[in-house]
């Protein structure tokens, strides 16, 4: 396991596997490869991912058009973990991480999102993982921009 990873329960082996379909997601994500998520992201259409653009999208189906639409206008850097922790329960597992990376918008500048803006920066990543017919797929993943503003109260 590597050395920036704090893990709590589940067997070496599962958490070796969790940490696999976290990595291939990221290496997935950097170039919107869409067709990597079917191996490692659950078939049941009701899970609900949230989106950094600040979207919901609803079963695999719905995440695979978002990342067709991506594909064709957005690139992003390979996405750098850090502070990763993996907690199993049983059959679910939650992954949580910060992630480096960048954006630049190659699509017509129509298309360009408002809040879009070209950038180096971290994220949040929280994945929540079920074990589904003997592997770890992915049921649930959240994603924010992390700030490096001043905290609220400086809590």
């Amino acid at each position: 396991m590597p050395d920036n990873v704090h893990d709590d329960g589940g067997s070496a082996t599962d958490r070796t596997r969790i940490l696999e379909v976290h990595q291939a997601y990221l290496d997935a994500n950097s170039t919107f490869d869409w067709k990597a998520l079917r191996p490692i992201w659950s078939d049941d259409p009701t899970n609900v991912f949230f989106n950094m653009n600040g979207h919901t999208y609803v079963g695999l189906e719905h995440w695979t058009r978002l990342w067709q639409y991506y594909g064709e206008r957005l690139e992003t850097g390979q996405w750098e973990p850090f502070d990763v922790k993996v907690i199993v329960r049983g059959d679910m597992a939650v992954v949580t991480c910060h992630r480096k990376t960048k954006t630049r918008w190659t699509g017509a500048p129509s298309e360009r999102p408002v809040w879009h803006v070209d950038k180096s920066f971290t994220s949040r990543s929280t994945m929540v993982l079920l074990k589904q017919h003997g592997d770890w797929k992915t049921v649930h993943v959240h994603f924010s921009e992390a700030r490096d503003t001043p905290r609220p109260g400086n809590i």
